[in-house]
């Protein structure tokens, strides 16, 4: 095998200034790549990529430990050893050996991380090229081994490095590596295996909302500088993830952890940058004993509480995913960076991809809405399916990672998109805080992005009899607000054509009281004797359903213009005209707020609107299942035919 000049300059200044390389080896980053012959919980036996004898080994403890003799109990040093011993008795046993030479090197600036070198001097070395001469790149040359060859050895050290029934220094990694085979040089290599590591959602509420414990690495670690959750790995098949997870809250934080107080929040399969791949496995603590601090200063400089809805950068993009996807309520989650991406979180760069848990129902609307919400206003976190059990109401609440609300609507038809992108561009500016804002739209999929209000509906809301009328008052006010947000224009025509009519009674006929299809047609004959009214802007679906109420605040808020059309200001005390059903004082409470009463022109046209949306709401209510549209179309005709005389 030929040898070839080493650049020891640029290997020193890889090794002073990249992260540990055996850290990052066992991490699984391509970047650190070794052919792992050994490894058990505690320790891990790989071939030198550079080196000057053939088959030369280096054996390390899998924690990272920089001290050979500090670190180390007695106990522990010995088992370290016991290791070194089996790698150099089989190493002799794979390549031609006169001696087997050991050694721990590194140091504190570079290559911190104990490791001893195992190598095998061939027979036949001149003695001036043996001892240092032989290990040194200077003067022994860096040993060029084809990549079969070292697949060859690798392959045959693990056949020798498996543990027979006498041993019993740990489980190994590899167990799948089998002997070689007796008609071939090498043994199948093993199937591909990922680490495991814990992290520790340390999370506590209070007045301020949800807060969690982060630390930032410091120090010759993987990610330095950046923020990131307490995690560790597991040290091997005898500790189980919550064991792993209390041991490292233990060593990092100084906290001691129940496991009966351990939630399993989301497990993260994560790909780095470098291609290296790991599974991650998120456990949530809200209960723990201690208080929390900095235990390991050489690779952490600080820590302390964050807000879950705020969280600080720069921070490690594998932990950022974890989070959004516990966030999110999501169980499991795929994070795989692709080359190039920063380790770092960068929304430009966000590969989290949740993924559904079996049984749960999909609350996020489909792929082509998310990407249009997520371009417009970042990275969601939740979403919450808030649409009413109506055929075509599809409406989400999305909650940002980084903060805030907002709702993504998909009208069931274009009429409704233009109509209520056209209202939020024109007159509902004029409303001010009283109304939603308008984010983004997007005519193809008929998606609207819209601010969230604070509120409560008024649907079904209990209140006392003052508080009521208080409202109602300002329900009067804002439909004043509404009616004069543009300026008047002079109206004229029926307030419904024939042909919808028939249309409707059609499909209401057989809910209809007796009498009722006769009072129906007579009221529609009149509003053509009924003179013009002015056209305003309108809600069009002006009722309790649409009506926030933010007690904390006394303000009343509108939402819902799919509806919106310039029309006669009674079109919007239509179906409110239901709340104040036998309660007069609400009544004079929503006009009092209005600043005026109805004209008895307004009246008449009322009694005319009123009719034909309660033939249109027992319609509608029949074809799509829905009994309180049906039922409030009755009762409507029902009060109606009391009052109001055809």
């Amino acid at each position: 095998m030929r040898r070839v000049e080493f650049d020891e300059q640029a290997y020193a200044q890889r090794s002073r200034t990249g992260p540990c390389f055996i850290c990052r080896m066992l991490a699984g980053d391509p970047e650190f790549q070794h052919e792992i012959v050994y490894r058990d919980e505690r320790h891990v036996a790989f071939l030198d990529r550079y080196p000057t004898l053939l088959g030369k080994l280096l054996i390390a403890p899998v924690r990272h430990r920089e001290d050979v003799i500090g670190d180390f109990t007695g106990e522990e040093s010995a088992e370290l050893w016991q290791v070194v011993h089996r790698a150099g008795a089989a190493l002799r046993q794979v390549v031609p050996t006169e001696r087997i030479y050991v050694q721990s090197l590194g140091s504190n600036s570079g290559n911190a991380h104990v490791h001893i070198h195992v190598a095998a001097l061939p027979p036949g070395v001149p003695y001036e090229q043996q001892q240092t001469a032989a290990l040194l790149w200077e003067s022994a040359g860096l040993l060029a081994v084809p990549a079969e060859e070292t697949a060859r050895i690798a392959g045959q050290l693990r056949a020798h490095l498996a543990p027979g029934p006498e041993q019993h220094t740990g489980s190994p990694v590899e167990e799948s590596a089998a002997p070689v085979p007796a008609d071939q040089g090498a043994v199948a290599p093993p199937r591909h295996q990922e680490p495991v590591d814990v992290h520790l959602i340390l999370r506590r509420d209070g007045a301020a909302g949800a807060g969690v414990l982060l630390s930032r690495r410091a120090g010759r670690v993987y990610a330095a500088g950046l923020w990131h959750l307490p995690s560790g790995h597991l040290d091997g098949p005898h500790e189980d993830a919550v064991q792993a997870l209390i041991r490292e809250a233990k060593e990092e934080t100084g906290v001691d952890i129940d496991p009966a107080d351990v939630r399993h929040a989301v497990t993260v399969h994560h790909r780095s940058p470098g291609g290296g791949a790991r599974v991650g496995v998120l456990f949530e603590v809200r209960r723990w004993s201690g208080d929390p601090r900095i235990m390991e200063p050489a690779v952490c400089d600080a820590m302390g509480w964050y807000p879950l809805s705020s969280l600080p950068s720069p921070m490690v993009a594998y932990c950022r995913a974890g989070l959004d996807a516990y966030l999110a309520g999501r169980q499991f989650a795929v994070h795989f960076q692709q080359p190039g991406d920063p380790i770092a979180y960068d929304p430009e760069a966000d590969r989290l991809h949740p993924v559904l848990s079996a049984g749960a129902a999909d609350a996020a609307p489909e792929r082509r809405v998310r990407e249009f919400t997520e371009q417009a206003i970042g990275r969601i976190g939740a979403w919450t399916d808030t649409s009413w059990p109506r055929e075509g109401s599809r409406v989400w609440r999305a909650g940002g990672t980084g903060g805030g609300d907002w709702f993504v609507k998909i009208h069931q038809n274009g009429r409704f998109h233009d109509r209520e992108v056209e209202a939020y561009r024109t007159w509902v500016p004029a409303l001010g805080a009283a109304a939603p804002r308008l984010v983004a739209t997007d005519p193809d999929l008929r998606a609207v992005i819209l601010t969230a209000v604070p509120g409560r509906s008024l649907h079904g809301a209990v209140h006392p009899p003052e508080e009521q009328r208080h409202i109602f008052h300002r329900i009067g006010q804002l439909a004043a607000a509404i009616h004069h947000s543009a300026p008047v224009r002079p109206g004229g025509g029926a307030p419904a054509a024939p042909v919808k009519l028939e249309r409707h009674l059609a499909g209401a006929r057989d809910l209809l009281a007796p009498g009722d299809e006769d009072y129906i047609r007579a009221i529609a004959k009149s509003a053509e004797q009924l003179p013009a009214l002015d056209l305003v802007p309108t809600h069009g679906d002006f009722q309790l359903r649409n009506l926030r109420w933010d007690a904390d605040t006394g303000t009343l808020y509108v939402i819902d213009f799919e509806r919106a059309e310039r029309g006669p200001a009674v079109r919007d005390f239509v179906r409110m005209s239901d709340a104040w059903t036998s309660r007069p004082d609400l009544h004079e409470a929503v006009m009092a707020g209005y600043g005026r009463h109805l004209s008895q022109a307004e009246e008449q046209h009322l009694a005319v609107h009123a009719v034909l949306d309660a033939v249109s709401g027992i319609q509608y209510g029949a074809a799509n299942h829905d009994p309180e549209l049906v039922e409030r179309g009755r009762r409507t005709l029902a009060r109606l035919r009391t009052t109001h005389r055809a």
